[in-house]
């Protein structure tokens, strides 16, 4: 079997994971299929060259990990933090050597996926609900010329655009009319 080949599975099966990630109502549930997406996309970045993606899995799997550990066993603290301390400086390294590589070749394309990068975790950040949804509405359309020509990743930024002017627009319409009947 080919890379090529395995790089085109990866792809198809990282769509399959980010539709699971949306479906499951258990938060544990949720969790391994969140391991499950970030470690198939892990290996895809790496194949693709995909630098900023492979940091962006970086970062959601470390906390993914630390989530579940703190939520789900009973791990120490220090285990816990010293592990933080660890991805953090493995995820720092990587972070380091994609940005100076950049650097000595930059393109467009790679551009936007760092400008991708910066987005989505500029909306992990967010407290509010609607502040995340817009940036990741941003996301889409950044990630959308970062990963130009890969069919899968204009799929799932396709899919992120979709179910985020629906969380946007249609379901909030939709609850200020139920709450216009219920006045």
């Amino acid at each position: 079997m080919d890379l090529a080949l395995v790089s085109e599975i990866l792809g198809w099966t990282s769509i399959a994971f980010y539709i699971s990630i949306t479906v499951f109502n258990s938060m544990k549930i949720t969790r391994f299929a969140a391991f499950g997406s970030t470690g198939n996309d892990i290996i895809w970045s790496l194949l693709m060259g995909w630098y900023p993606k492979l940091i962006l899995n970086l970062s959601v799997t470390g906390v993914n990990a630390y989530r579940y550990a703190k939520d789900f066993t009973k791990a120490p603290l220090a285990l816990l933090n010293t592990l933080v301390a660890l991805m953090f400086a493995g995820i720092g390294y990587i972070f380091w050597f994609a940005v100076t590589n950049f650097l000595k070749d930059p393109t467009l394309s790679t551009g936007m996926q760092f400008a991708d990068l910066g987005v989505i975790l500029l909306a992990l950040s967010m407290k509010d609900l609607k502040h995340y949804r817009i940036l990741m509405l941003i996301s889409g359309f950044v990630g959308m010329v970062g990963y130009y020509g890969n069919t899968q990743m204009m799929i799932i930024k396709a899919m992120v655009i979709g179910i985020m002017c629906f969380k946007l627009f249609i379901e909030k319409e939709k609850k200020e009319n139920l709450e216009e009947k219920t006045a």
